[in-house]
Protein backbone atom coordinates (compact mmCIF):
# COMPACT_ATOMS: atom_id res chain seq x y z
CA UNK A 1 0.00 0.00 0.00
CA UNK A 2 1.36 3.42 -0.93
CA UNK A 3 2.32 5.71 1.91
CA UNK A 4 2.18 9.40 1.14
CA UNK A 5 2.63 12.56 3.17
CA UNK A 6 -0.15 14.20 1.13
CA UNK A 7 -3.38 14.86 2.97
CA UNK A 8 -6.21 12.95 1.35
CA UNK A 9 -9.92 12.76 1.94
CA UNK A 10 -12.76 10.95 0.25
CA UNK A 11 -16.41 11.95 0.24
CA UNK A 12 -19.11 10.11 -1.68
CA UNK A 13 -21.82 12.02 -3.54
CA UNK A 14 -24.32 11.90 -0.68
CA UNK A 15 -21.91 13.61 1.72
CA UNK A 16 -20.86 16.73 -0.21
CA UNK A 17 -22.41 19.52 -2.22
CA UNK A 18 -20.77 21.71 -4.85
CA UNK A 19 -21.61 25.39 -4.70
CA UNK A 20 -20.55 28.52 -6.57
CA UNK A 21 -20.63 32.18 -5.74
CA UNK A 22 -19.49 35.54 -6.99
CA UNK A 23 -17.89 38.71 -5.84
CA UNK A 24 -19.98 40.90 -8.14
CA UNK A 25 -18.45 44.29 -8.81
CA UNK A 26 -19.75 47.36 -10.61
CA UNK A 27 -16.29 48.25 -11.92
CA UNK A 28 -17.32 51.67 -13.27
CA UNK A 29 -18.64 52.80 -9.88
CA UNK A 30 -16.36 50.77 -7.59
CA UNK A 31 -19.32 49.11 -5.87
CA UNK A 32 -19.65 45.55 -4.60
CA UNK A 33 -22.96 43.69 -4.45
CA UNK A 34 -23.60 42.29 -0.96
CA UNK A 35 -26.62 40.48 0.37
CA UNK A 36 -28.13 41.35 3.72
CA UNK A 37 -29.77 38.25 5.20
CA UNK A 38 -32.59 39.84 7.17
CA UNK A 39 -33.44 36.97 9.58
CA UNK A 40 -29.86 36.68 10.87
CA UNK A 41 -28.61 40.24 10.28
CA UNK A 42 -25.65 38.94 8.27
CA UNK A 43 -23.90 40.40 5.23
CA UNK A 44 -23.01 37.73 2.68
CA UNK A 45 -21.93 37.14 -0.90
CA UNK A 46 -24.31 35.50 -3.40
CA UNK A 47 -23.73 31.76 -3.68
CA UNK A 48 -25.59 28.49 -3.88
CA UNK A 49 -25.65 24.88 -4.94
CA UNK A 50 -24.82 23.74 -8.44
CA UNK A 51 -27.63 21.93 -10.21
CA UNK A 52 -27.06 18.51 -11.80
CA UNK A 53 -25.53 18.99 -15.26
CA UNK A 54 -24.70 22.65 -14.65
CA UNK A 55 -21.16 24.04 -14.78
CA UNK A 56 -19.70 25.73 -11.72
CA UNK A 57 -19.42 28.98 -13.71
CA UNK A 58 -23.07 28.86 -14.79
CA UNK A 59 -24.12 28.10 -11.21
CA UNK A 60 -22.27 31.17 -9.93
CA UNK A 61 -24.00 33.44 -12.47
CA UNK A 62 -27.43 31.84 -11.86
CA UNK A 63 -27.16 32.02 -8.08
CA UNK A 64 -26.25 35.71 -8.27
CA UNK A 65 -29.36 36.36 -10.35
CA UNK A 66 -31.57 34.25 -8.08
CA UNK A 67 -30.39 35.73 -4.80
CA UNK A 68 -29.78 39.33 -5.89
CA UNK A 69 -31.94 39.85 -8.99
CA UNK A 70 -29.01 41.17 -11.03
CA UNK A 71 -27.41 39.73 -14.15
CA UNK A 72 -23.67 39.33 -13.96
CA UNK A 73 -20.90 37.98 -16.13
CA UNK A 74 -17.65 36.44 -15.02
CA UNK A 75 -14.64 38.74 -15.26
CA UNK A 76 -11.28 37.70 -16.58
CA UNK A 77 -8.34 38.26 -14.25
CA UNK A 78 -4.68 37.37 -14.00
CA UNK A 79 -4.50 35.80 -10.56
CA UNK A 80 -2.20 32.79 -10.46
CA UNK A 81 -3.87 29.41 -10.79
CA UNK A 82 -2.65 25.84 -10.64
CA UNK A 83 -4.83 25.01 -13.64
CA UNK A 84 -2.64 24.43 -16.70
CA UNK A 85 -3.19 26.95 -19.49
CA UNK A 86 -5.06 25.93 -22.61
CA UNK A 87 -3.10 26.21 -25.87
CA UNK A 88 -3.49 29.64 -27.44
CA UNK A 89 -5.17 31.19 -24.37
CA UNK A 90 -3.76 34.33 -22.78
CA UNK A 91 -2.85 34.68 -19.11
CA UNK A 92 -6.28 36.17 -18.43
CA UNK A 93 -8.89 33.65 -17.31
CA UNK A 94 -12.12 33.21 -15.36
CA UNK A 95 -10.92 30.41 -13.10
CA UNK A 96 -12.14 30.55 -9.49
CA UNK A 97 -10.22 32.93 -7.24
CA UNK A 98 -10.83 30.75 -4.18
CA UNK A 99 -12.34 27.49 -3.01
CA UNK A 100 -13.83 27.19 0.43
CA UNK A 101 -14.99 24.17 2.43
CA UNK A 102 -17.53 24.13 5.23
CA UNK A 103 -19.06 21.27 7.19
CA UNK A 104 -22.80 21.61 7.75
CA UNK A 105 -24.70 18.82 9.51
CA UNK A 106 -22.10 16.27 8.39
CA UNK A 107 -22.16 17.39 4.75
CA UNK A 108 -19.10 18.99 3.18
CA UNK A 109 -19.98 22.15 1.24
CA UNK A 110 -17.33 23.04 -1.35
CA UNK A 111 -17.75 26.60 -2.66
CA UNK A 112 -15.97 27.91 -5.77
CA UNK A 113 -15.68 31.71 -5.84
CA UNK A 114 -15.57 33.79 -9.04
CA UNK A 115 -15.18 37.48 -9.83
CA UNK A 116 -18.08 38.97 -11.78
CA UNK A 117 -19.09 42.26 -13.38
CA UNK A 118 -22.52 43.69 -12.58
CA UNK A 119 -24.20 47.01 -13.41
CA UNK A 120 -25.74 48.56 -10.29
CA UNK A 121 -27.74 51.01 -12.40
CA UNK A 122 -29.68 48.23 -14.15
CA UNK A 123 -33.19 47.49 -12.99
CA UNK A 124 -33.22 44.75 -10.37
CA UNK A 125 -35.32 41.78 -11.47
CA UNK A 126 -38.01 41.25 -8.81
CA UNK A 127 -39.08 37.96 -7.22
CA UNK A 128 -36.01 35.91 -8.17
CA UNK A 129 -35.35 34.43 -4.72
CA UNK A 130 -36.41 30.92 -3.88
CA UNK A 131 -38.88 30.27 -1.08
CA UNK A 132 -37.26 30.85 2.28
CA UNK A 133 -34.54 33.17 0.95
CA UNK A 134 -34.75 36.59 2.56
CA UNK A 135 -31.99 38.75 1.10
CA UNK A 136 -31.80 42.48 0.49
CA UNK A 137 -29.23 43.81 -1.98
CA UNK A 138 -26.77 46.32 -0.58
CA UNK A 139 -24.34 48.18 -2.84
CA UNK A 140 -21.20 48.93 -0.86
CA UNK A 141 -18.12 50.89 -1.87
CA UNK A 142 -15.23 48.58 -2.65
CA UNK A 143 -13.10 49.95 0.18
CA UNK A 144 -15.92 49.21 2.67
CA UNK A 145 -17.06 45.83 1.33
CA UNK A 146 -14.70 43.55 3.25
CA UNK A 147 -15.32 45.20 6.62
CA UNK A 148 -19.10 45.07 6.04
CA UNK A 149 -19.20 41.30 5.46
CA UNK A 150 -20.05 39.15 8.49
CA UNK A 151 -17.50 36.35 7.99
CA UNK A 152 -13.70 36.57 7.85
CA UNK A 153 -13.45 34.15 4.92
CA UNK A 154 -15.85 36.31 2.85
CA UNK A 155 -13.80 39.39 3.76
CA UNK A 156 -10.65 37.72 2.47
CA UNK A 157 -12.38 36.62 -0.75
CA UNK A 158 -13.60 40.16 -1.47
CA UNK A 159 -10.13 41.55 -0.79
CA UNK A 160 -8.61 39.12 -3.28
CA UNK A 161 -11.27 39.87 -5.92
CA UNK A 162 -10.84 43.64 -5.63
CA UNK A 163 -7.06 43.32 -5.82
CA UNK A 164 -7.40 41.18 -8.96
CA UNK A 165 -9.65 43.68 -10.73
CA UNK A 166 -8.25 46.98 -9.54
CA UNK A 167 -4.56 46.04 -9.57
CA UNK A 168 -2.20 48.38 -11.38
CA UNK A 169 -1.67 45.87 -14.21
CA UNK A 170 -2.06 47.81 -17.50
CA UNK A 171 -3.71 44.85 -19.24
CA UNK A 172 -6.46 44.75 -16.60
CA UNK A 173 -7.08 48.49 -16.70
CA UNK A 174 -7.47 48.40 -20.50
CA UNK A 175 -10.31 45.85 -20.38
CA UNK A 176 -12.54 47.63 -17.84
Amino acid sequence: MANSSEERMLDFSDSFVLSSGTVSIDCAKGLVLLLYHTPKGEYLLPKGRKNVGETLQDAAVRETMEEAGYKCRLLEHELPTRAPPSPGVSRRHTEPIAVQQRMYHGVRKIIFWYVAQVDSSEQQTPHTQEEGEEFEVRWVRGEDAASTLSFVEDQRIVGKALAAIFSPSPSIAQTL
